[in-house]
C-alpha cells in the first residue's frame, strides 16, 4: 500500500470537488504505468460527473491500445468552454504547399493544398477539438517538473499560472512544484499510488478502472518479477482483481522481436593425414571422396586399413616371440629354489 498523507488527500479532495473542469496531464513519452494511472483517474472523475480532459504531448502508440479509454487522450490541453477550434490531421514534413481561406455564401472555407508528390488530405484524417478554455484544476501524473509536460506546458503557460495543481508521482527527483504534492518514493508504481488515491477520495472503483490499474502495475513490475515487488504489491493486485479487474497482455514496445536464425556453416572436406599408431604401425591416408559419395556412405562403419611397415635392421623395436617349450618336458626350476634365503648386507636399520 502507498504511503499517502491523509491531510494532502483531504486538500486534493476539496480542490477536485470545487472544480468544474479538470485536466489530467502526462509527461512526454510516458510509460504504460503512467498512462494507465492517468486514464484511471480520468474515468473515476468522469463517473463522478466532472468535466475532465486527459492530455499528453506524445501520441499514443500500439503499446497502449489495451488500456481502456486510451482514445480519449488528446495532444492539446483544452477546458470545458474552449473558444478556439483546433483542426488536426497527420502531417509529414514538407507535405503542405499552402494554407488559405475564402468566404463564399456566408461560409468560411479553409483550404489546405498538399504539395505535389504527397498524399491527399481526406476527411477521415481530420480531428476536431477546442482550446483556450477555462481549467479549474490540473493533475499531473508521473511528472517530476512542469517542463516534462512538453507542449502541454510550453504552449499553455498562462493556464498554469495561479491554477491549483495536484502532483502525483513516485520519483525521488520530483521537485514538488505543485500546491498539493502527493509523492511516495516507496511505491513501486504510480498505479499502486493511484489505486490508494482513488480509494481515499471515495471515488468508485469500477472494473474498467481496476483493469487499467492492474495493467499498469503488471507493466511496472515486469509481470511481478521485479526484485522490488513486495507483499503490498500482491495485496494491491488482489484487491484490484476483487474489484473486477481483467488481465490484459500489455506490449513492452510497438515493434515485435523477430529472432534471427544463424545459417549452419558449410561442411569442409577433411584433410588427409598420416596417422601415427602404436607399435610402429602406420595407417594409410584416407582417400578424398566427393559430397555425394560421402552422403551415400554416411552411417556405415568402415574399419581402418592398416599397412604394416618393413622393420629396418638396427631399429629400436624388435618383435619378441614367446619361448616354445618342448612337449612332455616339465619346466626347469633354479637349483636353489627350495633353499632358504638369507639376506646379507651392511646396512643397519
Amino acid at each position: 500500500m502507498a504511503n499517502i498523507d491523509p491531510d494532502k488527500v483531504n486538500q486534493a479532495q476539496n480542490i477536485l470537488e470545487n472544480a468544474q473542469s479538470i485536466a489530467v496531464t502526462l509527461p512526454v513519452d510516458p510509460s504504460v504505468d503512467k498512462v494507465a494511472s492517468a486514464l484511471s483517474l480520468y474515468l473515476s472523475l468522469s463517473a463522478a460527473g466532472k468535466q475532465v480532459t486527459v492530455a499528453c504531448s506524445t501520441r499514443m502508440t500500439v503499446q497502449y491500445n489495451e488500456l481502456i479509454g486510451v482514445d480519449k487522450i488528446s495532444t492539446v490541453l483544452t477546458g470545458s468552454s474552449g473558444r478556439n477550434l483546433v483542426i488536426s490531421f497527420p502531417y509529414q514534413e514538407g507535405s503542405i504547399e499552402k494554407v488559405s481561406y475564402n468566404i463564399e455564401n456566408d461560409k468560411f472555407n479553409l483550404v489546405i493544398e498538399p504539395r505535389e508528390g504527397f498524399p491527399t488530405i481526406t476527411q477521415e484524417m481530420m480531428k476536431y477539438s477546442s482550446s483556450g478554455g477555462n481549467i479549474d484544476a490540473i493533475v499531473t501524473v508521473g511528472c517530476s517538473q512542469l517542463e516534462e509536460l512538453g507542449n502541454l506546458y510550453s504552449n499553455n503557460q498562462d493556464l498554469y499560472n495561479g491554477k491549483q495543481i495536484i502532483n502525483l508521482d513516485n520519483a525521488s527527483n520530483n521537485n514538488n512544484f505543485a500546491k498539493i504534492n502527493i509523492v511516495d518514493t516507496s511505491a513501486i508504481s504510480i498505479s499502486e499510488l493511484m489505486n490508494d488515491f482513488i480509494n481515499q477520495l471515495g471515488l468508485n472503483m469500477e472494473p474498467d478502472i481496476a483493469t487499467n490499474l492492474l495493467a499498469g502495475l503488471t507493466s511496472a513490475t515486469d509481470n511481478f518479477s521485479s526484485g522490488e515487488v513486495t507483499a503490498s504489491t500482491f495485496e494491491t493486485a488482489a484487491n484490484l482483481l476483487k474489484q473486477g479487474a481483467r488481465k490484459k497482455q500489455i506490449r513492452k514496445s510497438s515493434q515485435a522481436f523477430v529472432p534471427q536464425m544463424k545459417q549452419p556453416a558449410a561442411p569442409t572436406a577433411p584433410i588427409a593425414k598420416s596417422q601415427k599408431t602404436p607399435f610402429g604401425l602406420k595407417t594409410s591416408p584416407t582417400p578424398q571422396t566427393d559430397q555425394s559419395q560421402q552422403s551415400g556412405q554416411r552411417g556405415k562403419f568402415q574399419p581402418p586399413q592398416f599397412q604394416r611397415t618393413q622393420q629396418q635392421p638396427g631399429s629400436d623395436f624388435q618383435q619378441q616371440k614367446p619361448p616354445v617349450r618342448e612337449a612332455g618336458k616339465s619346466p626347469e626350476t633354479p637349483p636353489d629354489w627350495l633353499k632358504p634365503k638369507i639376506y646379507k648386507g651392511s646396512t643397519l636399520i
